[in-house]
């Protein structure tokens, strides 16, 4: 894949948007860290050295529990907390280069907590399942 620089302003407007163009891209995507493909181009988004922590949250029976709540704990900092989807899913931005630990629950039943060390030369998101007891 060939890649090239591209600067795209727009008239009347001050700002300039720098991307790295692409070729062989027709779908179109995005979210924090990923790439965005428009029309055949290709910007990459990653805007900061966030990851992401994503994953699900089951029952014993390994059913999805919607409305679990998931809280990442940084060794410093404070917390940050989320619910599950439908579906059983969620997702947590963490920084690299902390540790964290991820506990998940709902009313009385409650995961096992997770503890993660995160490099500092992480680049790669992180999956975490939980299974409430």
């Amino acid at each position: 894949m060939s890649k090239k620089w591209v600067t795209l302003c727009l008239a009347g407007c001050f700002g300039v948007m720098l991307g790295i163009a692409g070729v062989n891209s027709s779908s179109a995507y995005a979210a924090e860290g990923k790439k965005l493909a428009m029309e055949g181009t290709v910007f990459d988004l990653k805007a900061s050295s966030s990851l992401t922590v994503y994953g699900y949250v089951s029952d014993k029976a390994f059913r999805p529990v919607s409305g679990a709540k998931v809280t990442s704990k940084p060794s410093k900092g404070s917390s940050e907390s989320t619910t599950t989807e439908s579906n059983g899913s969620y997702s947590l931005n963490v920084e690299p280069g902390m540790n964290y630990t991820l506990s998940a629950g709902k009313g009385s039943k409650k995961a096992k907590a997770v503890k993660l060390r995160i490099k500092d030369s992480e680049e790669s998101d992180l999956i975490v399942n939980f299974q409430l007891k």
